[in-house]
Formats: structure tokens, sequence, C-alpha cells
């Protein structure tokens, strides 16, 4: 694995997002296709988009964001991105994808395409390392009702089955990014902060009446949460 400095002085507004040119450090092959990732040693305060690119004169383009609320500024030369090399064998042609039941047979041209688009995916899957510092804490029961609610419905879809297979893996890799129940979001190390409240308790709200059926329901809904160790008595 290879990582890469960015080539120039760049300055982000708050939430917002540019385009670098970054220099790979080590030997590395000319218009070799490239897994740009990001950096762990940058922390929480830089966020780098994760894409296949091209090497060119040593140089790969990286999409940088800011998530903070300050205006970042990206100093020449700081460690960027973690390159990985995608092998060629990634990209090789084998058995071409299956035709939709009933549809009209796929063209040489339109099989060739299918499978560079399917080979893409299984090399940004395959070439993807597993977070190191993932939460260790265990929620069998949050991935059950993931795995029910990340089926993807095919009915009016276009795609072959080796496709169909391919976007739902793909989904279910980055199912912790997708919240489909507010009973039981989803949770993700993308972003990470925290809210110095001090000694005062995290909200601050008088009392007020509510009708019986509304309380009902904000009670169904508190104990739902409490169930779940989202939140806790006061």
């Amino acid at each position: 694995m290879y990582s890469s400095r960015i080539s120039s002085t760049v300055r982000i507004r708050p939430g917002g997002q540019a385009l670098v040119v970054t220099n790979v450090q080590g030997e590395i092959g000319e218009d070799v296709t490239v897994l740009v990732e990001w950096l762990v040693d940058l922390g929480a305060s830089v966020r780098v988009a994760r894409f296949l690119c091209t090497v060119q004169e040593k140089k790969v383009i990286v999409e940088v964001c800011n998530p903070s609320t300050e205006e970042m500024v990206i100093k020449k030369g700081t460690p960027l991105a973690a390159i990985s090399v995608v092998p060629e064998s990634a990209f090789s042609a084998s058995a071409a994808s299956s035709p939709v039941d009933g549809a009209e047979p796929f063209s040489p041209e339109e099989n060739a395409s299918s499978k560079r688009e399917s080979d893409w995916i299984h090399a940004a899957i395959a070439a993807s390392p597993t977070a190191e510092n993932a939460s260790s804490e265990s929620m069998p029961e949050l991935d059950k009702v993931l795995e029910t609610e990340l089926k993807v419905d095919f009915s009016d879809s276009k795609l072959g089955s080796e496709q169909k297979e391919l976007f739902s893996g793909l989904l279910n890799s980055f199912r912790d990014l997708f919240e489909e129940t507010s009973l039981k979001p989803g949770r993700t190390d993308l972003l990470e902060f925290t809210i110095d409240t001090g000694n005062s308790a995290p909200i601050k709200q008088r009392p007020y009446r509510v009708s019986k059926a509304e309380g009902d329901v904000m009670k169904s809904e508190i104990e739902q949460y409490l169930d779940l160790n989202l939140i806790r008595a006061s």
C-alpha cells in the first residue's frame, strides 16, 4: 500500500469539498489503476472519498471534504490518502452477465460493458480494507433488522442476476450508512463529534401538557429507545 501527499496548499470552506492533486510516495507504475481511500492518520478532521483512479506521472486526484464548521487549510506535503494498486486480473474478461428473463439478448458491446462494471464493483469491495477501529460492540438484533430491510426490490429492474447480486452486496457492505427505521438507527464512524454540556443536562425543556393519545405515542417511543440503550433515564 502507498500513501500520497498533497502537491499544493488548499483552503476548504466549512462543509466544502475539493479535488486536489497528490503525489504518490514510492515507486509505482504508470497508468495503473489504484483505489484511493481515507488515510487513518488524518483523524476525523478531514474526509477523503473512496474511488478508483489512474496514476499519471506518479500523481492521483483526491477528493477531500471538510466536515467541520470551521475553514480548513491543508498545507503542501500533508499525507492525504492511502493508495492500493488494483490488479489487472480484476478487470479481465470472463463470463458475461446474463440478460433479464424475457429481454433481448445483450450485444457483445453491452456484455463487455456490463462485465467491466461488475469487475469494478468486485475490485472496489475486495480492495477496501476492514476498518481497524470499527466498533466492537455487538448488535445482533440490529444486524437482523438491517439484513431484512436491505433486501432490494428488483421487480422493475433491467439488471441481470449477477448485477443484482453485486448491487445487493455493495449496499450491504455500506449498510451502516443506511437508516431504514427510526426505532433502530444504524451507526457509523465516518463522522464523530462531542458536545460539552458541562454540568448541565443536554436538553432543557419545560414540561407541557399533551393529549392522552399524544402522551401514549411519546411514552411508547421513549420506552423503545430506552430498551435499545440509545437514551437513559435522567
